[in-house]
This record gives structure tokens, C-alpha cells and sequence, in this order.
């Protein structure tokens, strides 16, 4: 499978599959993935369905497969130093893994 669309919200591949993000938003903060900042290079690798992610320490996540190359997505926590930094991750609408996000506070 191939990457079909990258925008702010989701990575959809030609097959359907997606991997988005989630948090329950508070009044004063924005945790989220930055889909948008993965390689270009992504674009031309052919993924295994069975896609593979590892959390990077606070800052996001990266994804790929058996025999192609990880690639990062970066994640962000836009807020005062109140909130929490994380994100959860899912992969085809089931839940992958919960990781912390760069915090960038106001």
C-alpha cells in the first residue's frame, strides 16, 4: 500500500487505511500530530498492511514496515504548562498506542 493524502488530520493510503489522532481538547491547548511534516520520500514506499509504530520520546511517533524505512511524524502540545501532552494514535480507527507530544507553551 502506497500513501495516498497527507493533510493536518490523517495519512490515508490507496487502500483505505488511515492513521490519525486524537485527544479530548481542553479550553486552553492543541495536542496533536503533525502529519504534514513526514519525508516526501514516504510517498514512494511501497508499506506492508501490517504497519509497525514505536513511540519517540516525548516529541511523537514513527511508522513503517518489515522491510521499508521508519518514518517520523512529530507531535505537538500547544498550551500554558497546564494540560496534558499527549496524543493517542490509531491505525485503521483501533487504537495504537497514547504518546507525549513536544510541549510548545504559550
Amino acid at each position: 500500500m502506497r500513501i495516498k493524502e497527507i493533510n493536518e488530520d490523517f495519512i490515508r493510503f490507496d487502500n483505505g487505511m488511515v492513521i490519525t489522532d486524537d485527544h479530548q481538547q481542553e479550553c486552553c491547548e492543541s495536542n496533536y500530530a503533525d502529519f504534514e511534516q513526514i519525508e516526501d520520500l514516504a510517498y514512494n514506499i511501497d508499506f506492508d498492511e501490517e504497519l509497525i509504530f514505536e513511540k519517540i520520546d516525548d516529541c511523537g511517533f514513527r511508522f513503517g514496515s518489515k522491510d521499508t524505512p521508519m518514518f517520523f511524524v512529530p507531535c505537538y502540545s500547544e498550551q500554558n504548562g497546564y494540560y496534558t501532552a499527549d496524543i493517542d494514535v490509531y491505525f485503521n480507527r483501533k487504537k495504537i498506542m497514547n504518546v507525549f507530544c513536544e510541549r510548545i507553551i504559550d
